[in-house]
């Protein structure tokens, strides 16, 4: 059912694709005195530049998403890097005397696409639709809302929950598709009291949160929400969709979801590997 539901990704997808004018690539500076710190949203796999007067080092033994760029006076060259996912970065490399930032964490919506995809696929650019949605042009509203709508359909193949004081929220389904993840949540209320919605927050997190020298919190914003209510009532269940950037969890990073009340106390925390 999995391989169907992505199979109706691809084909929904070819139907919203349109073309558009190739985005301009950003300029990075870097001189010889400092390291310019390139983090990376997954690990590094290729890092190449076009001139001698650049280096671009990355740990090549054991791959990680920190690169460091230094260069000496000369011409403008590029540099690309390609991230274990597949996904391909470019811009152009400059020399400068001063450097006005030392660290860059680079972002999805950075990327002009991956090494594999067919060019009409790759990702230009980005559109605002409102304050809480982002999504990539060549992933329109409607493919959005219609991919949503066909998850919702499909059966359950996950029941990762958390119960507290009558409700229940769960992860129902969830499905990566090139760089977003498709999740179905689900809100069951069997507490007597109607449930009224401010808030489901999702993050990646590492460490103890009472332990706050080690807890580390990572928000993961919805790029499109489908079908979550402002409610649900007493023995109501509700059932919605997520679209996310795509990601991976670490070694001892978990998926934490916070479900909170509006104008109320109850809150649920769902912290768990995947």
């Amino acid at each position: 059912m999995r391989h169907k539901f992505l199979i109706f990704l691809l084909a929904t997808l070819g139907d919203f694709l349109f073309a558009q004018e190739p985005r301009q690539l950003d300029t990075i500076y870097a001189n010889e005195k400092m390291n310019l710190a390139l983090f990376f949203p997954t690990n590094i796999r290729q890092g190449i530049v076009g001139a001698t007067n650049y280096v671009f080092s990355y740990n090549r033994e054991r791959a990680q998403p920190l690169g460091l760029l230094k260069a000496t006076k000369g011409k403008q060259s590029n540099l690309l890097v390609v991230t274990t996912d597949g996904k391909v970065y470019s811009y152009i490399i400059k020399y400068a005397d001063s450097l006005k930032e030392l660290n860059r964490f680079v972002s999805f919506s950075e990327s002009i696409g991956h090494e594999h995809q067919r060019e009409s696929l790759v990702i230009r650019d980005t559109v605002q639709l409102d304050s809480n949605m982002v999504v990539h042009k060549q992933y329109p509203k409607a493919f959005l809302e219609k991919s949503s709508k066909a998850m919702l359909e499909q059966p359950e193949r996950k029941n990762i929950f958390k119960r507290k004081e009558g409700v229940s929220l769960a992860i129902k389904n969830m499905v990566y598709f090139e760089d977003l993840v498709f999740i179905q949540f689900e809100i069951k209320n069997e507490s007597g009291i109607d449930f009224d919605i401010d808030y489901l927050k999702v993050a990646m997190v590492i460490g103890n949160e009472k332990r706050r020298a080690s807890y580390q919190s990572v928000p993961l914003k919805p790029q499109y929400v489908y079908k979550m209510p402002e409610k649900t009532r007493h023995a109501e269940t509700s059932r919605f969709v997520y679209v996310l950037p795509k990601f991976t969890l670490g070694d001892n990073e978990k998926l934490e979801l916070r479900l909170k009340e509006f104008k109320g106390n109850r809150e649920l925390i769902l912290r768990r590997r995947l």
